[in-house]
């Protein structure tokens, strides 16, 4: 691993390497150490071995919207339902604008969006658009309540990198339980550079989305959400891993490389995620595309983070999977229909990071867990409490510590209406498949991350680990930006 170079009154990190810039075959192994740890459930989900991959990857709806006064409108609705985790047996869920998940919405960047939701449930609710850099007061967070049976609109422009992005719940003490029992979306955003780039993009064909989730179900296959003392400190997990709501599902691929958008939507879970020893590529991360096509042999991603991956078919058996924490989670079955065969050498331009660091103001996040409590610089979070402000416009270095020993924790720590870079990870410039756009970062025990941080709308938004029981716990905080 490359060492920092620190030169006195100047900090300068080049993070690439100029020979690697044009080799898409670079082999990259990310460290388990970094995003693994004992609460990742890095064992096989038992019980999904009883269940035949029998059933279709779902595919959720991929809706355009409907341009009016140059506005592009989208209409959205939370809403209960019933679905089958498993088939043949029927739990009661949550969904927007359908019974589990929900649509993904296409976006363009620059263009102007409007949204129209509606709340059917019975409770609150809020959508928050993770990942999206947007102003305050459209983020869906814990001032913002859509209440029961009523309407909220928001409108936004994206002015942002193409990327996967996803939208769910974040009401106070309710996002938890609204999440584990199925709200979830995405959002694909597109710029100038998605047609130019020979990726696979047919929705369903060669590109899919997987939003991966694991959940606790009852011998008749029912969703519960309830939490224990001890579920409320290390976060919910269950017992059956699944893909887009389904348990050991399978999809069909063309020959050549297929792109899967994969987002960790689970309450507390990491997810090592591989091929059993054969080579696949990342492409994107959180914030979008990167440099280059990076080599992988397996990749962890935590709640909250996404990654985009290629996989060409030609590495497969006739019946092979991705697996999950050593489990079989999606089986691949090849079809005759051809797909691209080649990949770009170059995906997009990240700027590299020039400033003179030592001269940027830095802050200070610990986040801790103990047997009580879940709590970031000592104290839990207060919605009548703003912790400190950020000047609008401004980068600023943040210094995250994740100081559990005891209690050996995890934490992914996710920011509102920004996008970061990863200076450092314990010290080195981090891996390469970090060094993109980023929302969310893994901490284990004892880790501790260097981000750079520009805040470029105003109002009140928050940071917090996204294990979602720990958010609720209280290890969040707020802060004005002006």
């Amino acid at each position: 691993m490359k060492k920092l170079l620190i030169i006195p009154f100047l900090l300068s990190i080049t993070f690439i390497t100029k020979g690697m810039e044009h080799n898409p075959h670079s082999s990259h192994t990310q460290k388990t150490s970094h995003n693994m740890s004992h609460h990742s459930h890095n064992t096989e989900f038992e019980k999904n071995k009883n269940i035949q991959f029998e059933r279709k990857l779902l595919l959720p709806s991929k809706l355009e919207g409907e341009i009016i006064n140059n506005t592009r409108v989208f209409n959205l609705e939370t809403q209960k339902g019933e679905w089958e985790f498993i088939s043949g047996k029927k739990s009661k869920t949550y969904g927007y604008n359908g019974p589990i998940l929900g649509p993904i919405l296409s976006l363009k960047r620059g263009e102007k969006t409007k949204i129209n939701i509606t709340n059917n449930l019975d409770e609150e609710t809020t959508v928050h658009w993770h990942g999206a850099i947007v102003s305050q007061d459209v983020d869906g967070v814990h001032h913002s309540d859509i209440f029961p049976h009523k309407t909220k609109s928001v409108e936004f422009i994206l002015n942002q990198p193409e990327a996967t992005l996803w939208f769910h719940p974040h009401p106070m003490h309710k996002t938890a339980k609204q999440v584990y029992k199925g709200l979830a979306g995405l959002i694909y955003l597109e710029d100038e550079n998605t047609d130019k780039l020979n990726l696979p993009k047919t929705y369903g064909v060669d590109d899919f989305p997987l939003v991966i989730q694991d959940k606790k179900l009852s011998l008749d296959g029912k969703l519960e959400y309830t939490t224990t003392h001890m579920e409320k400190i290390h976060g919910k997990s269950g017992g059956y891993l699944m893909v887009n709501g389904i348990v050991s599902p399978f999809v069909e691929i063309p020959q050549g490389f297929t792109r899967f958008r994969v987002i960790n939507g689970s309450n507390a879970t990491n997810y090592e995620i591989d091929l059993q020893g054969k080579k696949f590529y990342q492409i994107a991360s959180d914030g979008g595309l990167l440099t280059f096509p990076i080599e992988m042999n397996k990749l962890i991603l935590a709640p909250g983070e996404r990654a985009e991956l290629l996989i060409n078919s030609k590495i497969l058996s006739e019946k092979d999977y991705l697996y999950v924490n050593g489990t079989k989670a999606l089986e691949f079955r090849k079809t005759a229909k051809k797909g691209i065969d080649k990949l770009p050498k170059n995906l997009s331009t990240i700027p590299e990071i020039k400033e003179d660091l030592s001269k940027l103001k830095t802050r200070e996040f610990i986040l801790k867990t103990t047997s009580k409590s879940n709590t970031i610089n000592g104290t839990a979070y207060d919605m009548d409490k703003i912790n400190f402000q950020v000047e609008k416009g401004k980068k600023e270095i943040w210094n995250i510590t994740n100081s559990n020993g005891m209690m050996d924790m995890p934490h992914p720590f996710h920011v509102h209406g920004a996008q970061f870079r990863v200076i450092e990870r314990n010290g080195e410039i981090p891996p390469l498949n970090e060094q993109g756009w980023k929302d969310t970062i893994n901490l284990n025990a004892g880790d501790n991350v260097k981000i750079l941080i520009e805040y470029t709308t105003n109002g009140i938004t928050v940071y917090h680990c996204h294990i979602l029981e720990h958010e609720e716990m209280g290890m969040m905080g707020q802060f004005q930006i002006k």
